[in-house]
C-alpha cells in the first residue's frame, strides 16, 4: 500500500515543481525512476521506487541580463569554481565534467549535491564526483534578468575497483547562492 502512495507524492510534488510563475522561479525537472528491492529477515522482498531529479533553476534578479552577465564570472570566482566554459554570445559559464573530492569550490560537495550514502557517509564526502555546473543569465520579460544554473553529475568510489557511477542530484544551494552573489554583486556597483 506504501508504493503507490509514495508514486502519487512524486506525481504531486513533480507537477507542484513543474508549475511557473512563481517568486522563487521556474523549474524544469527531468525525473529518473529507480527500483530497489530490499530482503527483509523473514526472506521476503520488498519493491520500493525513487525518483532523482535533474533541475534547471531559473532564478530571477533585480538587475539587466547584460549586468548580470557582467558578474557572474567575479561570482564563480568567489565560489571556487573554474569557468572553463564562457560563451558571452549565448551568455552562458560554467564547468562541464570537472572532477572534485569533497569539496565543490570552498565548500563541502554534501552542501550541493547528493549522491546517496553509503552506510553512515554521505557518498559526495567519500566519492570521487565528476560535475557540469552550468549558469545561463538570459532578459526577464517582464523586468530584470533570469539567472539559470543546472547541476548534473555522478560519483564513483575511489577505493573498491568498481566502475559503478551514481548518480548526484543537486540540493538547490548552489543554485540560490549564485543567485544571492549575483544580486549582491549588481547592486554593489
Amino acid at each position: 500500500m506504501r508504493f503507490p502512495i509514495l508514486a502519487f507524492l512524486a506525481t504531486a510534488t513533480l507537477g507542484c515543481a513543474g508549475a511557473t510563475g512563481t517568486t522563487a522561479g521556474d523549474i524544469a525537472p527531468t525525473p529518473t525512476v529507480t527500483t530497489t528491492r530490499v530482503v527483509t529477515s523473514g526472506g521476503s522482498t520488498v519493491t520500493a521506487g525513487t525518483m532523482a531529479v535533474d533541475i534547471d533553476v531559473r532564478l530571477l534578479v533585480t538587475g539587466t541580463a547584460d549586468q548580470a552577465w557582467a558578474v557572474l564570472p567575479q561570482v564563480y570566482q568567489q565560489l571556487g569554481i573554474p569557468a572553463e566554459v564562457n560563451d558571452p554570445r549565448n551568455k552562458t559559464m560554467g564547468v562541464s565534467n570537472w572532477r572534485v573530492r569533497r569539496l565543490i569550490g570552498k565548500t563541502r560537495a554534501t552542501q550541493y549535491v547528493d549522491c546517496g550514502s553509503s552506510g553512515t557517509l554521505q557518498n559526495a564526502e567519500t566519492y570521487q564526483l565528476t560535475l557540469s555546473i552550468l549558469s545561463s543569465v538570459r532578459p526577464n520579460p517582464r523586468g530584470g534578468a533570469i539567472v539559470s544554473t543546472s547541476i548534473t553529475g555522478t560519483g564513483r568510489n575511489p577505493i573498491t575497483s568498481s566502475n559503478a557511477d551514481v548518480r548526484c542530484v543537486s540540493t538547490g544551494d548552489l543554485e540560490l547562492k549564485i543567485r544571492e552573489l549575483v544580486e549582491t554583486a549588481i547592486h554593489s556597483k
